[in-house]
């Protein structure tokens, strides 16, 4: 029986990698004619991913992880001129290593009497510069968006709006008619990087270039919860839009930014709320605000009277000038006397297991 391999490479970051692993482990559950090598890349802050990616796949022998040799970070002012720029230009430091490491397979593959073959490169959208590895050894390229429909759908607007104005977005730009959208889209909620005039929004642009180069696009989204985007794709002139979702690492697997005692405190408090009562606010590993909008948030959760758990992450500041922010230090960021008001009502934290807290109360 003919067997196939998929390489996939995901972004650096946590979330993106977890999510990889998770999508693979359901790839091979469903054939196991599948085996899949993940090409590991490492910020150099990312001290705990060997252990963590490895215990997430203990079980399935089909899944080989292939560290990659470390790059040299690029210089600490990138990342204070643009996130975006700085994080493209990491990943693009791994292509000669990420070349090797195909070549290496491709000819294991062939040399293998045709055994196994290597069916296609899987990027993350953030990976999506090489696709040119896999042209280069005859492979098909998909990509995996660790994202939404939606904002699949904006990334595939950009080189449409980036051929008819060619500059960054503005605040205060007219709202934006998306073609996978029912209402218009006002600019403030877009992405920090397409605002960026120091290589933020050029880096967006160069990756949404990508986009419409690959064989398939992997969607982590459901038909149902995103009808309207997803129905949009059938009449555009993009490749096959796959939805997979909620693709979700499930396995109660320690987080490495975990505190136990929080973390006992968080469900000890959702089990004594009633049953589907609690509003859960969490917006990811990079999903922070500036003071002006958590006191925002704080003032819309007072207001509504509603039960919550909010989890709030702290901006990194431009002198850590690093990929990672603490998850601590939040409560400076809060109205005064916001605590004490909805004590017993809603509980705030640093970091809120996600998929537990939207398998209890929530």
């Amino acid at each position: 029986m003919k067997k196939a391999e998929l390489i996939f490479i995901p972004a650096p970051g946590i979330g993106h990698l977890v999510s990889t692993l998770e999508f693979s482990k359901r790839l091979i559950e469903r054939d196991d004619r599948i085996s899949i090598t993940v090409l590991v890349m490492k910020f150099p802050t990312a001290t705990f991913v060997d252990a963590y990616t490895k215990s997430l796949t203990a079980s399935q022998p089909q899944i080989q992880l292939i560290g990659l040799p470390p790059v040299d970070p690029p210089p600490p002012t990138l990342m204070q001129k643009s996130v975006a720029s700085y994080v493209c230009t990491f990943i693009e430091s791994y292509i000669p290593h990420v070349k090797n490491v195909v070549k290496d397979i491709v000819t294991s593959s062939d040399s293998s009497s045709g055994s196994v073959r290597v069916a296609g490169l899987v990027l993350d959208f953030c990976c999506v510069s090489m696709i040119d590895v896999a042209n280069e050894f005859g492979l098909p390229s998909y990509m995996f968006l660790t994202s939404n429909a939606g904002f699949l759908d904006l990334m595939l607007y950009l080189p449409t709006r980036h051929n008819q104005i060619g500059f960054e977005f503005e605040k205060t730009d007219p709202e934006i008619l998306l073609p996978g959208f029912a209402n218009p889209v006002p600019p403030c909620v877009l992405l920090d990087g397409l605002f960026n005039k120091q290589g933020g929004y050029s880096s967006c642009i160069k990756l949404a270039q990508r986009f419409k180069d690959v064989k398939g696009i992997i969607v982590n989204t459901f038909v149902e919860l995103e009808t309207y985007t997803v129905n949009s794709f059938s009449n555009a002139q993009i490749p096959p839009v796959y939805p997979v979702g909620p693709v979700l690492e499930d396995k109660r697997q320690p987080h490495p930014d975990l505190n136990q005692a929080e973390y006992d405190k968080i469900m000890k408090w959702l089990d004594d709320q009633p049953q589907s009562s609690v509003v859960f606010l969490c917006f990811g590993s990079r999903g922070s605000f500036e003071v002006p909008q958590v006191r925002e948030i704080a003032l819309g959760l007072e207001q509504s009277g509603c039960r919550f758990l909010w989890s709030i992450r702290v901006p990194p500041t431009k002198a850590e000038a690093s990929v990672t922010s603490p998850y601590t230090n939040y409560k400076d960021m809060l109205p005064e006397g916001f605590l004490e008001r909805i004590k017993g009502r809603g509980k705030t934290c640093g970091w809120a297991p996600q998929v537990e807290v939207l398998a209890h109360k929530s």
